[in-house]
């Protein structure tokens, strides 16, 4: 999978009020796909990098975090009379900023229920527990039950931290006047699917109902984003930049030799009876007989693949190279000619029909046809330092308050909402060789 098609799976958590993009992993059944695919676009490699490092860094939070958690606890256990700390003094919103104020009848009446004020907007207690509850129910088969506390405590602070953040942001792009239309939601939608091989605004809408998100709220979130992107404004990477991370990352382009596959799986568990395995072979032999008989092999896919990743795109798993898959899959798929269709394929994962619609041969990518993958990539990194940028800037000048007890920890991590275009969720589970 692209890394810059990574911003879906950031999607979900922010539809969830969280941008927690570190803990999600998939639970589908694997299909012989590594989740670190090595793909065909250079400039996906930079993006690898760069993915790898703020993965390291996400790792160093979650250790800084799980210390801070124990040394609370140690705190608490030493005494209860521990000296509340201190909220940092802010400066005060900007006058010409319109927000809207929490009447303070109303806010006194909610007392333990507030959870920050921002610029006087209240946000409570309930609205943060609702958002983490949301992200601990799909994450709860990935977190070992010794550590759900620990994750709901580090959860909760970046869930709080987002909702601060999307206040202020809100109100930044009320103030400079950016309108999002129903039709620039639309564009980008449609820009989002169709840069996904095989996948329909249908299975799109099919995919987000399977992990329990609303379209709707999908859509508001394209919305917001957008408006963040218009705050940003235009970002510029000129010839020089872009020549200059090709020359000095110039075996990131050396390219291996790449299919372009789409297949249909029949699981088989590993303590599958005998007869469980017979029933799941006769099967997989019906449907090569039905594609090889002119068989629609898309539909095939959708309605009996196993894959859940690449069936709602009609089984299509990309263009990958062959350390990207188990062996047997990679033998198959490799051996088989495109336009052409593979025998059963037996692997660890069960049964499957492999289909080649595409080979690319390996060698060097020049300068001219990777430039472009290059300049984007460039300019989502200066977007997103400008982001950063932009967040401490509008954090700067509010007014954040809260209650007694409830301020955060002086170094309690923090991850970002990102000015990316959302995309398609990653496709099923890794295997490994």
């Amino acid at each position: 999978m692209r890394v810059t098609m990574k911003l879906v799976v950031m999607l979900v958590f922010v539809s969830a009020g969280l941008v927690f993009w570190g803990c999600q992993k998939s639970n589908a059944p694997a299909t012989g796909v590594k989740t670190e695919a090595k793909e065909a676009k250079p400039a996906a490699k930079a993006e690898v990098k760069e993915a790898k490092a703020e993965v390291k860094e996400a790792k160093a939070e979650v250790k800084e975090a799980k210390a801070e958690v124990k040394e609370a606890k140690a705190e608490v256990k030493e005494t209860k009379t521990e000296t509340k700390a201190e909220v940092p003094e802010t400066k005060p919103a900007a006058p010409e900023a319109k927000v809207t104020v929490a009447e303070p009848n109303k806010a006194a009446a909610e007392g333990n229920d507030i959870a920050v004020t921002v610029n006087g907007v209240v946000i409570k207690d309930a609205d943060v527990d609702a958002k983490v509850d949301a992200f601990m129910q799909r994450a709860a088969a990935q977190i070992p039950p010794n550590m759900v506390e620990q994750y709901k405590t580090q959860v909760r602070g970046q869930a709080l931290e987002s909702m601060i953040m999307e206040q202020l942001l809100a109100e930044e792009v009320k103030k400079k006047g950016i309108e999002i239309t129903d039709k620039d939601v639309d564009d980008k939608l449609n820009e989002v699917v169709a840069a996904q091989p095989g996948m329909t605004m249908e299975s799109f809408k099919e995919m987000l109902a399977a992990q329990g998100q609303s379209f709707d709220v999908v859509r508001g979130q394209i919305k917001k984003t957008l408006g963040y992107e218009k705050l940003l404004g235009t970002v510029e990477v000129n010839d020089a930049e872009a020549k200059a991370f090709y020359d000095e990352n110039k075996d990131d382009f050396n390219m291996p030799e790449q299919v372009k596959a789409s297949h249909i799986l029949i699981k088989v568990a590993p303590t599958a009876t005998p007869e469980e395995k017979t029933a799941a072979k006769a099967k997989i032999d019906g449907l090569l007989k039905q594609a090889k008989a002119g068989g629609d092999f898309a539909a095939l896919a959708k309605e009996n693949s196993d894959d859940p990743g690449s069936k709602i795109k009609g089984g299509d798993l990309g263009f990958f190279d062959r350390s990207t898959m188990v062996k047997e899959f990679a033998d198959a798929a490799f051996a088989t000619k495109v336009g052409q269709l593979s025998k059963v394929v037996e692997t660890q994962y069960g049964y499957h029909i492999i289909k080649v619609t595409d080979h690319k041969d390996g060698g060097m990518t020049s300068f001219d046809k990777a430039k472009a993958d290059i300049v984007k990539s460039l300019q989502d990194k200066k977007k997103n330092e400008a982001f950063k940028q932009l967040i401490e800037k509008v954090k700067a000048g509010a007014k954040i308050e809260y209650p007694p007890g409830k301020e955060p920890k002086p170094r309690m991590p923090r991850m970002m909402p990102r000015p990316n275009t959302p995309a398609p969720p990653p496709q099923s589970a890794p295997a490994t060789n």
